[in-house]
């Protein structure tokens, strides 16, 4: 018998709905959906019925729910007893767009370390989306915030960063309360490395404007430096602009909105040291009371 089976059954049964039973569990939803399929035809019934709204317990499920729940609280007592000491005493590998280490990583580590001040915090400041990628395949990181993610797998969407069109105080855009995609034609824009979501790349290709050239890596920093000189304009998610200040540069917003999404990514490994898993729920926990724009259907742990 397979524990972790009845664990997933019994959160499905609890949240309603068998993406946010993974998602607290670390499972993919290919694997969740798997897992139950394999315990249904293990007992030879069917206990779920899944729809678009969630799950429910079928007449089967109703009976074998209750003994489920208490084969579950029972494993969770033992691994309190026997995993109390290792989620004190353990290393956590964070991988962190820029934004997110300027403006919410500080506190994060400050707050996690006044409750588990003997867990070893190990930070990677990653300078582009793939390179996340790439330390995920080559297990660098247990678990990593980044933006415009394609993992799929694993990842919890937490805020929405709108994008703002930023420009130097005596540019003639600022006489707009809003800037439009028509607005930007023929404008000169100043493009960071890491390069602009899709949404924003489409904008920028409708406008047909110059972009600046540059030979390797161009920082956020810099390109907003380059902005306040008068060199152009950019475009550049508000997470960015509130690390660096607002000192020399206008921002304004894009209408229509475009934002990207900032997630909340856990190793694909199936077996995840406690440590993580509790640094997981915490920082998930602290992105939902302290960032602006947290997604309402957010994943609660």
């Amino acid at each position: 018998m397979d524990v972790n089976k009845y664990i997933l059954f019994v959160r499905a049964v609890e949240t309603g709905n068998l993406s946010k039973a993974a998602a607290q569990l670390s499972y993919s939803q290919t694997a969740a959906s798997h897992m139950i399929s394999s315990m249904e035809e293990e007992l030879g019934i069917k206990l779920l019925y899944r729809g678009r709204n969630g799950v429910s317990l079928t007449e089967e499920g109703e009976r074998i729910y209750p003994l489920a729940r208490e084969i579950a609280e029972k494993e969770e007592a033992i691994r309190i007893l026997a995993g109390e000491e290792k989620i004190h005493h353990g290393r956590i590998r964070i991988g962190v767009i820029t934004s997110v280490a300027v403006k919410w990583m500080p506190r994060i580590i400050i707050e996690f370390r006044k409750l588990y001040p003997y867990v070893e915090l190990y930070m990677n400041d990653a300078i582009n989306y793939e390179i996340m990628k790439d330390w995920f395949s080559k297990d660098v990181i247990d678990c990593a915030f980044t933006a415009e993610s394609s993992r799929k797998d694993n990842e919890i969407p937490l805020v929405n960063d709108p994008y703002y069109v930023i420009m130097s105080p005596d540019h003639p855009l600022g006489a707009y309360e809003t800037i439009t995609p028509q607005l930007l034609k023929g404008e000169t824009f100043v493009i960071p490395s890491e390069g602009t979501s899709y949404a924003v790349g489409k904008i920028l290709r409708q406008a047909k404007g110059k972009l600046i050239e540059h030979n390797g890596f161009l920082s956020d920093q810099a390109a907003i430096a380059m902005v306040c000189g008068g060199c152009g304009i950019s475009i550049l998610p508000k997470l960015v602009l509130d690390s660096y200040g607002f000192n020399g540069y206008i921002r304004r917003i894009l209408d229509p909105e475009v934002h990207r999404v900032i997630y909340f990514c856990i190793s694909s490994r199936k077996v995840l040291h406690p440590t993580i898993r509790c640094f997981s729920a915490f920082a998930r926990e602290w992105v939902q009371q302290n960032a602006e724009n947290v997604i309402d259907d957010m994943v609660k742990v």
